[in-house]
């Protein structure tokens, strides 16, 4: 079980909730990646949990960043190795990546309530949520890292652009200004910017979600994750397919069946 100062759980109605961190941990690190991905490992294979809402569990903050000290340590390590670290060396996911591409190929809709400050590490986490909600307030959302002579090696050169645009990402990247959650509403970096709670929205959009069948869900989802790398005639063929297998399934025939039940009685009424 994981440390509830670096990560909590609790499930209500069909909806989880991941909390991270606390008043005493506001930084990602390893312990809080390795702990996310196996809460989040867990919650995808609960067939009872329909979506995820992931927000911050100290006040004002979501997570503020990727600790710094430990990225420290790790380049220190490297440094005295003499090793030198070329363009081409393999690809290893860790476990903060992992976690990362668990929210974007599991089947039920990830919701980052985004409660407070949120850059780096943190930020970049969000990227890979399929909805992302911001409470208004005097914090700030976005990547820094050029500010400390690296950039953001936690997928945010390649889901920033995939989410904003390539320009757009760029400019935000190479200036590394974070920005309030208005300005990151403007810009597109979040979904909304909300007055009240990140949490309280966040919940309404995961309970509307598990309304609609988890088979729907699942394979829009996939979709439309898809669908800036998968080539045009065969995410249509995908979407066709897909399409076929819920039109003929029991799930969708009830709702289409109760539809026109009630389309009927509707027109008797007039």
């Amino acid at each position: 079980m994981a440390n509830p100062d670096v990560l909590s759980i609790r499930v209500t109605d069909s909806i989880a909730v991941v909390t991270l961190g606390s008043a005493k941990r506001v930084f990602f690190d390893q312990e809080m990646s390795q702990a996310l991905l196996d809460a989040l490992t867990e919650l995808a294979a609960n067939d009872a949990v329909r979506a995820i809402v992931v927000t911050g569990g100290a006040p004002g903050y979501f997570i503020r960043h990727y600790s710094v000290d430990e990225l420290i340590r790790m380049g220190e390590q490297v440094q005295a190795s003499a090793r030198k670290w070329p363009e081409d060396q393999p690809y290893t996911a860790g476990v903060f990546d992992r976690a990362m591409t668990l929210c974007e190929t599991m089947a039920k809709p990830v919701i980052a309530a985004i409660s407070g400050s949120c850059a780096g590490g943190g930020f970049e986490f969000t990227l890979a949520c399929d909805i992302r909600i911001a409470e208004d307030g005097d914090y700030l959302i976005g990547l820094p890292e050029i500010n400390a002579g690296i950039l953001p090696g936690g997928g945010g050169t390649q889901r920033l652009p995939r989410t904003i645009g390539m320009p757009a990402a760029l400019m935000h990247i190479l200036m590394g200004q974070t920005i309030s959650p208005t300005e990151a509403e403007r810009r597109g970096l979040v979904h909304e910017a909300v007055k009240g709670k990140a949490l309280d929205r966040a919940l309404e959009i995961a309970k509307r979600l598990a309304t609609f069948t988890p088979e729907s869900v699942a394979a829009i989802k996939r979709l439309v994750r898809g669908a800036l790398t998968t080539p045009l005639a065969q995410g249509l063929a995908l979407e066709r397919n897909l399409f076929m297998q819920l039109c003929s399934g029991e799930p969708a025939l009830e709702r289409m069946r109760a539809y026109e039940k009630s389309r009927a009685q509707e027109e008797q009424r007039r």
